[in-house]
């Protein structure tokens, strides 16, 4: 039968203030999932969609572009501010940037941020070392469109039993086999192509930045094994927001949403735009 990626989408209807979420390339909404559950506890309407090419096949995942991410983030950014007077962004590593991006493309349509591991460079603990070549390998196209680089432990987790649960999926993973679990966990290869898209993305936003004015919430784990404290700061020096607050976490890597700290990212963000 089929797979269906947008039956993985959640929406859960609250008050007048709308939070749209979006999950992290290559991730799936199931990473939104405790988040936006708990925003709706506190009141908000949250929806959160499968992203494109997304929660189908490993080639069509290569296939996405960070245009293609764009546009239909902002078609359901429109759906929100059609029937919500208030609508937060926020997103999960590149999901973060995303969030960014849209403050600045409609700031008269975006009332705050949150930049959740917002990832601009690569730099975490865990990162091979010799990933600092990948630069000179992606620019070759049919080395770009055909490596794929698994994804290893800690996997974005330092919940031990949650990383556990993932590690049993991962390790037996194949590349030619796209197994259900995948659109639970995410995928278990980040093809090359994707980092390619990732890295022309950030230049977009990066070249943004200065002139986002909307109020915004930064989070990140200082163990981070993916993406250093560096990108948050990053985030919150050279964004344009007079309103900005950075929470660092001291018990949590790079998948901040599902990991130990879970409940203090959902309860600060839900303040956060409960203030706004």
């Amino acid at each position: 039968m089929e797979n269906n990626p947008h039956k993985y989408n959640f929406f859960y209807q609250g008050g007048n203030k709308a939070v749209l979420l979006i999950h992290g390339i290559t991730g799936t909404p199931t990473e939104m999932h405790y988040l936006g559950r708990a925003l709706h506890k506190a009141g908000f309407t949250v929806l959160c969609n499968v992203l494109p090419r997304h929660c189908t096949t490993l080639q069509e995942l290569k296939k996405v572009t960070w245009q293609e991410i764009t546009e239909a983030c902002v078609k359901d950014l429109e759906r929100l501010t059609r029937d919500y007077t208030t609508v937060f962004t926020a997103g999960l590593s590149m999901g973060a940037l995303m969030a960014i991006h849209l403050a600045h493309v409609f700031p008269e349509k975006v009332k705050g941020i949150g930049a959740l591991a917002p990832t601009f460079f690569y730099d975490g603990w865990a990162v091979p070392k010799k990933s600092i070549l990948m630069p000179l390998l992606w620019h070759i196209p049919f080395i770009r469109n055909t490596m794929l680089i698994r994804e290893s432990s800690p996997y974005g987790l330092k919940d031990e039993k949650l990383r556990k649960d993932i590690e049993r999926f991962y390790t037996a993973a194949r590349a030619r086999e796209f197994d259900k679990k995948s659109l639970l966990f995410g995928s278990p290869f980040f093809p090359m192509s994707c980092l390619y898209q990732h890295r022309l993305f950030t230049k977009v936003v990066t070249k943004e930045m200065p002139g986002v004015k909307a109020p915004v919430i930064i989070f990140h784990a200082r163990e981070d094994d993916m993406t250093s404290l560096k990108n948050a700061r990053y985030v919150y020096t050279r964004i344009g927001s007079e309103k900005k607050e950075l929470v660092i976490l001291e018990d949590s890597y790079h998948m901040i949403t599902i990991d130990k700290e879970k409940d203090k990212v959902a309860q600060e963000m839900a303040t956060f735009f409960q203030g706004l």
